[in-house]
């Protein structure tokens, strides 16, 4: 198992979407672990996380390519792959509550990720330029917090926003925008990947979609923070569940704690994505001054392997076994990493049949399925055609 297969990474692909001329839709996933985007001329991704830097900051190193800065009236921040870069596990002051919590959405942080995974979307290429199209935002949110949570992530992400992003060597771009509440669009999570099973390159409806909707179908999106399951029969939603405790940081979470029993050294889920480049961790002896590097590979395929197999118990219990299911929908990195363990479950159930989120356009990778299905879900339901 390659450890580095479970690290949040920086992306970006530049491509043509369709896209009403007179607007510029932009799906945002705002998920634990990466912030996902799509806009009419590229689809992206990046770490979610942030961390704010001194002013007298001295910069040796030329940035790399993947890194990303922000500045506003508050000060400078760093994010994604070059805010990792930042932690040191003793001095980390980042709050569970901040990173992971529900209620993050008032946070400096989560409003610093989201203003950048807007930025980007706006950002022009040979693929297009915004000019003056009117900006609309659509995103989601895990199904059972989408009633509760809806009214908080529209009152953070509109208003006026004014900001500076600078992205590699390229040199710093300022930004400023107003969005309005309805500007702003939420549906459930899953719901994405639905319709990204269910539509070509161009957004155009597959005849597939209407095997879905006259079939019993389970969306299977586990993330980082959460596992979300949305049950879809004979086109009609029946279910949404959403488990908290079932997800890559409660695998992350163990392998931390793992790691501490093991080699006694205390580690926080920020730093151990670093550790992912790599796999290994440096135990030092500090009475003989001895150090060395030791792989905890191990012990995360382990802490895998026992939450894959908790979610797929939880989703027997939900399902009565998966009786009547005629296709499971699966989304996301964390699905990508259990896709072996996971499939194997159902490899003697006739007629069940598994669909990868992203099976329309596999170029991508599936961590795209639901921001893809988002931006193809709005476009659908603006009044001009689908194209630019």
């Amino acid at each position: 198992m390659d450890t580095l297969d479970f690290k949040t990474r920086t992306s970006f692909a530049h491509r043509h979407f369709p896209c009403p001329k007179d607007k510029w839709v932009v799906g945002l996933d705002i998920g634990y672990s990466g912030v996902k985007g799509m806009s009419p001329n590229k689809i992206y991704c990046f770490p979610a996380y942030a961390r704010k830097v001194p002013k007298e900051r001295i910069v040796l190193s030329e940035p790399s390519e993947t890194d990303i800065r922000y500045k506003d009236g508050n000060g400078t921040w760093v994010i994604g792959n070059l805010a990792y870069d930042e932690v040191v596990a003793s001095e980390v002051p980042d709050s569970e509550a901040e990173l992971f919590g529900r209620h993050r959405y008032y946070s400096h942080m989560f409003q610093v990720i989201a203003r950048a995974g807007i930025a980007m979307g706006l950002t022009a290429n040979s693929y297009g330029n915004r000019k003056d199209r009117k900006i609309l935002i659509q995103s989601g949110l895990p199904p059972k917090y989408v009633k509760s949570d809806t009214p908080y992530i529209k009152a953070v992400l509109s208003g006026d926003h004014e900001f500076s992003i600078k992205l590699g060597r390229s040199p710093w771009q300022r930004f400023q925008f107003s969005l309005a509440e309805d500007d702003i669009h939420i549906i459930p999570q899953p719901l994405g990947a639905l319709i990204s099973a269910s539509v070509d390159r161009e957004g155009n409806q597959l005849s597939n979609a209407k095997k879905y909707f006259r079939s019993n179908v389970i969306i299977f999106d586990p993330g980082f923070g959460t596992t979300d399951d949305y049950t879809v029969k004979m086109g009609n939603v029946v279910n949404a569940e959403t488990f908290p405790d079932l997800g890559m940081r409660e695998v992350f979470a163990r392998t931390c704690k793992d790691i501490s029993e093991r080699y006694g050294v205390d580690i926080s889920i920020p730093e151990l994505q670093n550790l992912l480049a790599n796999g290994t961790i440096r135990v030092m002896d500090r009475i003989s001054m001895k150090r060395k590097s030791c792989s905890f590979a191990d012990i995360l395929k382990e802490n895998s392997q026992k939450v894959c197999e908790e979610t797929v118990s939880k989703m027997k219990s939900v399902h009565e076994y998966f009786t009547d299911c005629d296709y499971i929908i699966a989304t996301g990195g964390t699905y990508d990493a259990w896709a072996e363990q996971f499939n194997a479950v159902f490899g003697e159930m006739e007629g069940l049949k598994i669909i990868p989120g992203n099976i329309n356009d596999p170029v991508f990778s599936n961590i795209y399925s639901n921001v893809r299905g988002y931006y193809f879900f709005l476009c659908s339901r603006l009044d001009s055609p689908a194209k630019k």
